[in-house]
């Protein structure tokens, strides 16, 4: 399979649906099924092919510890099947937006994350982005992204 990369930016139409950018697109049909799974985490919604759903569920069932409980009910708990239309667009949840700050006239940010996407209310992305960049300035991630290779 294709991986999710890249990022585009998008608004959502008056009633919810989102326009998945066509190399994004092109990762679901690779995948065989013209449907995601829609899930809130971190701030964001989360978009898995179902081919990669089963993995998250396969590795969350089997987790253990303090914090697997509440993951599980925040990522499993709020999944939600979701298929494309004829024009490419999905419809993201109400509940999903609000959790993620999305409003129908806001801009969102679409980011491939190789396995998934994720689309953010890009002025929340953008402070989380910031954010990141004065970490890194400060050598705060300097040890975990150099045995990356950054």
């Amino acid at each position: 399979m294709d991986s999710f990369r890249g990022k585009t930016q998008h608004t959502l139409d008056p009633k919810g649906r989102l326009i998945i950018p066509a190399r994004f697109r092109a990762v679901i049909k690779d995948s065989r099924q013209e449907s995601l799974m829609l899930t809130t985490y971190a701030g964001a919604v989360y978009a898995y092919t179902m081919e990669e759903w089963d993995v998250v569920e396969t590795e969350l069932k089997g987790a253990r510890g303090p914090d697997v409980a509440d993951a599980k009910r925040l990522i499993i708990g709020s999944a939600m099947p979701c298929n494309l239309d004829k024009q490419g667009r999905i419809l993201i949840p109400k509940d999903h937006r609000e959790y993620a700050g999305i409003d129908t006239d806001s801009e969102v940010t679409l980011i491939g994350i190789v396995e998934h996407f994720e689309i953010w209310q890009t002025a929340r992305l953008q402070k989380i982005n910031e954010a990141f960049e004065a970490r890194r300035q400060n050598g705060e991630t300097a040890e975990s992204l150099s045995k990356l290779g950054f």
